[in-house]
């Protein structure tokens, strides 16, 4: 219960007081953005009324009720703009300005003393768990830095590594390949030629994944015109071998008149490494294996879907299915959806994914190619 002194000098703190606050802005040194003395004042705001209502509430419940505003203060984005020893210094202020009210009252020191004493104690509890959460959020950024520069240098590494071993590698790759063209035409009747070939064609493929990590082989490359409905009939002979060893049924539907403009052969990688996915979740699972690809123009984009019927992909790998090294499979890199995404941003697009029992969905939006959309701006 209150005395009446206690209430006479909580009408003066009282938030709604606009003669006490407009005292605190005067003292406060505002930066010069405009933005920032916005949110600054807010964040004054805000304290006043921490301070008023930790007063007026029962003593047993005053520590978790500033903690709980303290931590909601220190979610916002100002706190990643202005160093914490304004912010700090602030609530001195603050104090300052409200123990200089306290002393406009006639009642006796020791009265008035016991007040104050409150006060400060609310004061300094609500600094101490602000420079505590700022601390803690400054610890984790740290640790997310620490964690983004290491995956950075691992890709860096990975990249001048596999530059150099996979060239080395594919020269002799290029050689057994011609020959086995060779073998081809000079002994048409040998088993198994076939299957020798498709392989060394899939291992090529994943050499050129690589490839693509090092940043040099599109460093030549030159944007192109081509049709995606076209570029389908190439992929589909090329994955067929391994559609056929996995018993998986391909369904699709694409428009045929969708152009991209930019690198065919990438984007060419993104597709095949996106369906060779689908078709090793596939090939682990006992019931019927289905891969669908749509491909229809919506407005000024292009959008590409690839669903497989495999298993539904965790919320928590969802969320970083395309982060490097992210991987599910015991052999995999988690590099071939980091490339992928890499492409697709290359190009200007978005590559997304979706999960649930029945269905797993990976869908490209791309822009359509300029050239296509100033045609059809004409004709209509």
């Amino acid at each position: 219960m209150m005395n009446q002194l206690e209430t006479d000098v909580l009408t003066i703190i009282n938030p709604s007081n606009d003669y006490i606050f407009s005292k605190w802005k005067e003292k406060i040194s505002m930066p010069s953005n405009y933005n920032l003395v916005n949110d600054i004042t807010d964040y004054g705001q805000k304290m006043f009324q921490t301070i008023f209502e930790a007063y007026v509430i029962p003593v047993e419940n005053r520590d978790k009720f500033i903690k709980k505003a303290a931590c909601e203060e220190t979610n916002r984005e100002l706190f990643h703009q202005i160093p914490l020893s304004f912010l700090i210094n602030t609530a001195n202020i603050a104090r300052k300005v409200i123990f200089t009210e306290i002393n406009r009252f006639p009642e006796t020191i020791k009265d008035i003393g016991t007040i104050q004493i409150v006060f400060s104690d609310i004061i300094d509890t609500f600094i101490y768990y602000i420079s505590e959460y700022v601390e803690e959020k400054s610890i984790q950024k740290d640790k997310n830095q620490l964690t983004k520069e290491s995956h950075e240098e691992r890709l860096t590494l990975l990249g001048q590594m596999t530059s150099s071993f996979v060239h080395e590698f594919r020269n002799p790759l290029t050689t057994i390949h011609g020959f086995i063209q060779l073998l081809r035409s000079e002994n048409p009747e040998l088993p198994y030629m076939d299957i020798i070939s498709s392989e060394l064609e899939q291992l090529k493929f994943r050499i050129s994944q690589f490839l693509l990590l090092s940043r040099r082989e599109s460093v030549n490359q030159e944007k192109t015109l081509f049709n995606v409905h076209d570029i389908f009939d190439q992929i589909i002979a090329f994955i067929y071998p391994r559609l056929l060893e996995f018993n998986v049924e391909l369904e699709r539907r694409i428009d045929r008149d969708l152009y991209i403009e930019g690198y065919v052969e990438e984007f060419r990688q993104v597709i095949i490494n996106i369906i060779f996915n689908a078709i090793d979740v596939l090939a682990e699972q006992e019931s019927s294996s289905a891969i669908k690809v749509k491909g229809y123009r919506n407005e000024d984009s292009i959008v590409l879907t690839i669903s497989n019927t495999g298993p539904k992909i965790p919320d928590d790998l969802l969320a970083t299915i395309f982060e490097p090294f992210v991987t599910t499979k015991k052999s995999g890199t988690g590099l071939g959806l980091y490339v992928c995404n890499d492409i697709i941003k290359k190009h200007n697009g978005k590559l997304l994914c979706t999960s649930n029992d029945e269905w797993t969905t990976f869908t490209i939006v791309i822009p359509i190619a300029s050239q296509e959309l100033e045609k059809r701006t004409k004709e209509n």
